[in-house]
């Protein structure tokens, strides 16, 4: 576990990452940028690595598209890589988010008074198009890939995977979407909504041991601060699994769904709702910015193992914190992000990242 004496002492770290790009070059936009990654988290330790942005034009009526590249190594011996493209084509009429996520993880926390300890390794492929039907709202589907595999590195971990009924899992799975987004900057939106409801659903015939479904609703508003130049913004954040549901698609806790500071993975349950609420302060004529964040989250349903057990993680649980951006793109809005953070489980976390949390 990482004390808060370290969680500080790599935000000041982030903080002075942000220093270079200040120097190199604050006038210029440019269509790449390779940024550091930082993150310290108490379930996978403390991780560097480096991302890439790179910002293209489909066509002049089209927002800028976005592809990033980027992976992190951890000291609990873990590996991340990603790629995410955000594609937007005749005048933003067609958008695509494609993500590859190839991943090994070595997940260490407390429960109970033991130490636990497991690996998993996984491989992720979405891919999500939607067609504007009429104005804002838009209509489409997609498609995923998923391969998980656990294995235990201690006696605990392997307990902990038994008794919760965690097991490997590979199957195909298909959706449909529908999304209203009135936002005019697609990376740093004002005064805009941005509602997206998905219906995942993965059959047998597509690999699933059984059949399991998963609804996910997120909905954002980006409104005016006390000042002109600021942002408030808000999200809801509902996620609701079939009974069937495997372990490593149930709803979680994690900065990717609601709450910054919970890893992906350490908490889930059936159904999940939560909130949170950011304020965004620009320092005008710099790009920075300055930011400070709360949310609330709940579990329940609880989750149901290979021998009926139940995974207790049902419960209410917060999050909040203050960072700092700076605008890599600033014409565009793409922001280098750094987090700081404390949890209802009073563990400290930080984030250096690419763009904002939502």
């Amino acid at each position: 576990m990482k004390s808060s004496k370290t969680t500080y002492s790599l935000a000041m770290l982030g903080l002075l990452s942000l220093l270079p790009a200040t120097v190199a070059a604050a006038e210029e936009e440019q269509a790449l940028r390779i940024v550091p990654l930082i993150t310290s988290t108490p379930l996978t330790g403390t991780g560097v690595g480096l991302s890439a942005s790179y910002l293209y034009r489909l066509d002049e009526e089209s927002s800028n598209s976005q592809l990033q590249v980027g992976g992190q190594y951890s000291d609990t011996d873990s590996v991340t890589l990603f790629v995410r493209n955000n594609a937007f084509y005749k005048g933003n009429d067609i958008i695509s988010n494609t993500a590859i996520l190839p991943a090994k993880t070595n997940s260490e926390f407390d429960e109970d008074g033991d130490e636990i300890k497991y690996q998993i390794k996984t491989f992720l492929v979405t891919q999500k198009l939607l067609f504007r039907v009429q104005d804002n709202f838009y209509a489409g589907g997609q498609v995923f890939y998923k391969k998980s595999e656990y294995s235990p590195n201690n006696i605990a971990g392997e307990d902990f995977l038994i008794s919760n009924g965690i097991i490997d899992q590979e199957n195909g799975g298909v959706g449909a979407s529908v999304s209203l987004d009135s936002r005019q900057n697609k990376y740093f939106p004002r005064v805009a909504y941005w509602v997206d409801v998905d219906v995942d659903m993965a059959p047998d015939w597509l690999g699933a041991d059984e059949d399991y479904s998963r609804l996910t609703i997120n909905a954002r508003y980006y409104g005016a601060g006390f000042r002109k130049a600021d942002v408030w913004a808000h999200q809801f954040f509902g996620q609701y699994a079939s009974e069937k549901t495997p372990d490593g698609d149930l709803p979680t806790l994690s900065g990717k769904s609601i709450l910054r500071g919970f890893p992906a993975g350490q908490f889930r349950a059936r159904f999940m709702n939560g909130a949170q609420t950011e304020y965004r302060y620009v320092l005008e004529g710099t790009p920075f910015k300055f930011i400070g964040f709360v949310g609330v989250a709940q579990l329940h349903g609880g989750s149901y193992g290979t021998d009926g057990e139940t995974r207790d993680d049902d419960g209410t649980y917060w999050a909040g914190g203050l960072g700092a951006r700076y605008a890599i793109q600033r014409r565009t809005g793409v922001d280098l992000r750094l987090d700081v953070v404390t949890t209802s489980e009073r563990k400290e976390s930080v984030y250096l990242t690419l763009n904002q949390a939502f």
